[in-house]
C-alpha cells in the first residue's frame, strides 16, 4: 500500500483524542519522511542503531523523537509531548500515536533488525487488559507484525508488579519482544527478570557509573536467556566498554550520523517539507 494511502487508512481509524482537545496530523514528504503535527509541535522519528558487540553488526534500531515548535521552528524536548495529556485516555492515545509514527517511519526506510519502541509505564498501567492488541492492528495495517517489534518497558520501582506482569505476558503472547529498561537505577531485582523472561535487559546509567562489578550480573541475566544492553552517550568511548563487560548490545543515546540516523536539518524544515496535499488528520 502506498505510504499516503496507508496514512489515510490509519487516520480514518484514529481521528481524534478521546476528549477531542487535539487533532494530530500526519504528513509525508516527497522523500518518504513521515511527520506528525500535534499541538503546535512537529514530531519526527530518529532511529538509533543497536550494535551487537561481538559481531559489530546491526541488531536493530531504537526509535526516539525529534520535536520542533511549528511556530518557531526551534527544537523542543521530546518530553514536552507527554506533558500535554490531562488524563489516562489521552496519555494512552498520545503514547500510541508516537509509536505509530515510528512504525510508519520505519516502514519507509531501509532499516534492518528489530524495532525497539518505548511504551510509557503510565500507558501500561492505564490499560486494564488486552495489552498490545490495538497496536498490533496498527502494525498489521503497516505491513509489520509484533514479531518485528521489541517493546521497551521501564521496570524499575514498580508499585503494581502483578499488573505489570500481566501486561508483559499479554505482549509476549502476541509475539512482541520485551526489553526491560532502568535495571539497576534504584534496585537490582533479578527475581523480576526471572519472572518476566525478557529478551533484553538494559542497564541504567546509574548502574554503569557505580563501582559495582557488572560481569557477575551479566552472567546471571545470561542464565535467564536474556541479552544485556548498554546505552552510552558516545559510541567511540562506550562501545568498547560494553564489549569488555560482556554486554551483548550497545545503543548510543544520541543519533550517530554514520550509522544512518536521519540527517540534520534546519529546525523549520520539517514544516517546510510537508506539502498540504499530503497532510492527513489523525
Amino acid at each position: 500500500m502506498p505510504l499516503t494511502d496507508l496514512v489515510q487508512h490509519l487516520n480514518h481509524q484514529h481521528n481524534s483524542l478521546p476528549a477531542g482537545r487535539f487533532t494530530a496530523r500526519f504528513r509525508s514528504s516527497g522523500d518518504g519522511q513521515v511527520f506528525v503535527h500535534f499541538a503546535n509541535l512537529a514530531l519526527e522519528s530518529v532511529f538509533l542503531p543497536i550494535i551487537d558487540t561481538a559481531s559489530h553488526r546491526i541488531y536493530g534500531h531504537a526509535a526516539t523523537l525529534r520535536v520542533y515548535g511549528l511556530t518557531t521552528g526551534n527544537p523542543v524536548s521530546a518530553d514536552a509531548v507527554f506533558v500535554l495529556p490531562t488524563d489516562d485516555d489521552e496519555f494512552v492515545y498520545v503514547d500510541r500515536m508516537v509509536r505509530t509514527l515510528h512504525a510508519l517511519s520505519y516502514l519507509a526506510r531501509p532499516l534492518r533488525g528489530t524495532l525497539l519502541l518505548k511504551v510509557n509505564r503510565r500507558h501500561v498501567m492505564s490499560v486494564p487488559t488486552d495489552h498490545g492488541l490495538a497496536f498490533e492492528e496498527i502494525l498489521r495495517s503497516c505491513g509489520l507484525t509484533p514479531q518485528q517489534i521489541t517493546l521497551e518497558l521501564d521496570a524499575d520501582g514498580l508499585e503494581d508488579v502483578d499488573h505489570f506482569t500481566r501486561a508483559v505476558t499479554a505482549y509476549r503472547q502476541r509475539g512482541y519482544g520485551i526489553a526491560l529498561s532502568g535495571f539497576g537505577r534504584s534496585s537490582i531485582d533479578l527475581s523480576l527478570v526471572r519472572a518476566l523472561q525478557p529478551d533484553v535487559v538494559k542497564f541504567d546509567l546509574l548502574l554503569l557509573v557505580s563501582t559495582r562489578p557488572l560481569e557477575g550480573l551479566i552472567e546471571e541475566i545470561h542464565d535467564v536467556g536474556a541479552k544485556v544492553a548498554i546505552e552510552g552517550p558516545n559510541d567511540v568511548q562506550w562501545q568498547p566498554f560494553a564489549g569488555k563487560t560482556r554486554a551483548d548490545l550497545f545503543q548510543p543515546r544520541q543519533p550517530v550520523e554514520r550509522w544512518g540516523s536521519s540527517s540534520q536539518r534546519h529546525p523549520g524544515s520539517a514544516k517546510a517539507a510537508l506539502p498540504g496535499k499530503e497532510s492527513f488528520s489523525f
